[in-house]
Order: C-alpha cells, then sequence, then structure tokens
C-alpha cells in the first residue's frame, strides 16, 4: 500500500510525464496541423511545470479534467501547489510518442521519467507509460485525462 507521499508523488508526476513529451515532440512543422497543436500544449504545460506556475499549467486543463485517482481540475491545482512546495528542481524526460488522432479527442502515449529534488541531485525518480487524452474547444486542445502505470 502506498504512503500518502508516494500517492501525491504518483499524481505530480503522471501529470509531469506529459510534460516530458515536450523535448521529443518541440520539432513542429510550419503547418499547425491539431498534432502540431497538441505537441505546443504539451510544451506549455512543460514551461508551467518547470516555472512552477500554476495558473499557466491550468490554462491548458479541460473543465471536465479527470485521471486515474479522481482528481478534478481544483483538486489538481491544489497537488500541483504541493508538489512544487516540495521539490524546488523538477525535470522531465519523454520518448516513444504515439499520437491517435480523432475528430475533436485524440490520445498520446508516451514513455516518461520524472525526477523531482530539492536541490542539484534528484530525490526521486519514476518511470511512467502515460495516456493522455485531449479535447478539442474550438480551435483549442485541452488536456482532458491523463492515465499511467
Amino acid at each position: 500500500m502506498l504512503d500518502k507521499s508516494e500517492i501525491f508523488f504518483m499524481k505530480a508526476l503522471g501529470i509531469f510525464q506529459l510534460f516530458i513529451m515536450i523535448f521529443l515532440l518541440s520539432g513542429c512543422s510550419d503547418n499547425r496541423n491539431d498534432e502540431t497543436i497538441i505537441r505546443e500544449q504539451i510544451e506549455n504545460l512543460q514551461i508551467a511545470i518547470e516555472q512552477h506556475d500554476r495558473s499557466q499549467f491550468m490554462a491548458v486543463i479541460d473543465s471536465e479534467y479527470y485521471d486515474k485517482i479522481n482528481s478534478d481540475p481544483k483538486s489538481l491545482q491544489r497537488m500541483l501547489l504541493g508538489f512544487f512546495l516540495r521539490y524546488k528542481d523538477i525535470s522531465i524526460f519523454a520518448s516513444a510518442h504515439q499520437f491517435k488522432m480523432m475528430q475533436i479527442r485524440a490520445e498520446v502515449q508516451s514513455q516518461v521519467v520524472i525526477t523531482g529534488g530539492k536541490g542539484l541531485l534528484p530525490e526521486r525518480a519514476r518511470h511512467y507509460k502515460v495516456k493522455s487524452c485531449w479535447k478539442k474547444d474550438s480551435d483549442e486542445w485541452l488536456l482532458s485525462c491523463l492515465d499511467w502505470e
């Protein structure tokens, strides 16, 4: 059974796994198709995490967001605050991104490693298989759900 700090860390890391995708997804083309827009949103999430900017992060979250531990947008925001207070430095490394594009929905699967710490060396590092769900609202893609193993 996981203690509260491990559950908290897993939630935060699950969210930050999306940001790892940014490193590999940052090579965008001039043609802004839906996949490119999602890549940009992932990059926005990563920047927000690295800068500990909850409002920038939440701007990419759908109002109906949910995850495997039943977080909604408000609990997600509280969790981010706790994670930012606990870890001064957060690093995200992602690879093996696979996009499944649908009309107004998309799924992105990635392999992610997230580290967090208060100083030079990370205190924690975890590997996750992450599935993120995206929903198109007008011309904007928003993160609507997150699952991780």
